[in-house]
């Protein structure tokens, strides 16, 4: 591909992409309704920066030709597009989030692979659900490097941190045990059974506080916050902060304590506005109420799904008979 990349010319779109597509004669023309499944690399000069193949993350796209640009037009099974791009547009108007290895007069080449055409979209659905599990893995794997690197380079900070939480817990009369990460786990209720694992899913009561100045700023357990519902935690992703995957892995099914989290492991520099400020270490007080495994987890998600759906049905079913009583007043009144 990297060979064909340099070999043929590109084509430059009505809209200023400049593209090629590596045609496979031989494959199945694609029409409106299928949906396709793309693998996508990414290239800058030698290096390999992204590759869905490697993070069993394929890309499942319907094919549209109104929504898509028009070079997707004659696409078929097999077919590659290439698209090239400038690192002087990107440095021009992006430099603050450009990568740092990134100089002027290069280019950066996505190649967008069509694996397969399915023919409808429950087809392409129960074709995606194999990538799901060995993406996940491959994500948190990611995750968990760049924690590392961050940790590792930033020492300055995490010292800091690490001080004032001592300190704070010296104050505060608090004992607990330091994860390798630099969180503080205080246990104040053992729990029962195995400690939790990336595997687990912990259903959680919490509550929220900044060390600095003891303010609550988020609780689903204080009426006052108006989320009153269990908090479900996959500990095998990162959909909290770090400090709480870190943390939980200390705790088991019916544990309480705090977890007292540093800023690097929390919101870092940019905190969380207005609550929040920078570099603020936080305190949650944490309840385990329950631990699912993840067949369980996902029977939790589609009832959620399905609650949310039911009541925004119930909200537009709401919404038109506040239409009609509406419209019948103004009738009423015009007559």
């Amino acid at each position: 591909m990297a060979t064909g990349c340099g070999r043929q010319d590109f084509k430059k779109a009505p809209d200023g992409t400049e593209y090629k597509i590596i045609g496979n004669s031989n494959g199945k023309r694609a029409v409106t309704g299928d949906v396709m499944e793309m693998n996508m690399t990414v290239k800058y000069k030698d290096s390999l920066l992204y590759n869905s193949v490697e993070a069993s993350a394929p890309q499942f796209i319907p094919f549209d030709t109104a929504q898509m640009p028009p070079f997707f037009k004659d696409v078929r099974e097999g077919d590659s597009l290439v698209i090239r791009q400038s690192t002087d547009s990107i440095l021009k108007y992006g430099q603050a989030q450009a990568p740092p290895f990134m100089k002027k007069g290069e280019y950066i080449y996505r190649t967008f692979k069509i694996v397969k055409l399915f023919p409808s979209q429950e087809a392409a659905d129960s074709a995606s659900e194999v990538f799901k599990a060995p993406a996940k893995a491959y994500n948190y794997k990611k995750a968990v490097e760049a924690i590392q690197k961050e940790i590792a380079d930033d020492d300055s900070l995490v010292k800091a941190d690490e001080q004032s939480i001592k300190d704070y817990m010296a104050k505060n009369n608090l004992t607990g045990t330091k994860t390798k990460w630099g969180t503080w786990v205080v246990i104040e209720s053992d729990g029962t059974g195995p400690t939790l694992s990336d595997t687990d899913v912990a259903e959680i009561n919490y509550s929220g506080r900044t060390m600095a100045d003891d303010s609550t700023f988020d609780s689903n357990t204080n009426p006052k916050f108006g989320h009153p519902e269990p908090l479900y935690v996959d500990l095998g992703e990162f959909r909290v902060i770090p400090g709480w995957v870190d943390g939980l892995k200390m705790m088991k099914k019916g544990s309480k304590g705090k977890l007292l989290i540093p800023s690097y492991l929390a919101y870092r520099a940019a905190g969380r506005p207005p609550k929040i400020g920078p570099n603020a270490n936080l305190i949650f007080d944490i309840e385990v109420t329950d631990v699912l495994n993840q067949q369980q987890y996902q029977v939790e998600l589609d009832k959620q799904q399905k609650q949310m759906l039911q009541q925004r049905q119930l909200m537009q079913q709401l919404q038109q008979m506040q239409r009609q009583q509406q419209q019948q007043k103004q009738q009423q009144q015009n007559k």
